[in-house]
């Protein structure tokens, strides 16, 4: 058995976004970035940036939340949402006016930070809807 890609067959954008929004939602940030590299690496240029956004997003949280790294985190989730901006309201089912003000407060939250992250603090972080 081959796991090959036809390279004739477009890659299913919306279903990996579904996929590593399943991931993200549920703090595996890592795992949802790969997701959406792996989709990223064939996708129409259409949908790129959005995809790219993704990763970046899942980037910064994997960084905070497994590493501590707030400074990296602030600067992804930074980048992300500049990223986002071109996709309100809406896109590949994923409401992105909302995702911007959550990670938007998010950025704001963890810039007043000087602490380790905590599991509690996960109730902080945003949640793709």
């Amino acid at each position: 058995m081959t796991t090959a890609r036809r390279l004739d067959v477009p890659p299913d954008v919306a279903a990996a976004v579904r996929s590593g929004v399943r991931l993200f939602n549920r703090g595996r940030y890592l795992e949802a970035q790969q997701v959406w590299e792996e989709s990223w690496r064939e996708a129409p240029s259409a949908d790129r940036a959005f995809l790219e956004a993704l990763v970046q997003l899942a980037a910064g949280l994997h960084l905070r939340t497994r590493r501590g790294a707030t400074r990296g985190a602030v600067h992804l989730l930074a980048q992300a949402v500049i990223a986002l901006e071109d996709y309100r309201p809406a896109a590949h089912g994923v409401d992105v006016e909302a995702l911007i003000a959550d990670v938007d407060a998010c950025i704001a939250w963890l810039r007043t930070l000087d602490r380790p992250h905590r599991f509690l603090d996960r109730a902080r972080l945003p949640r793709i809807r």
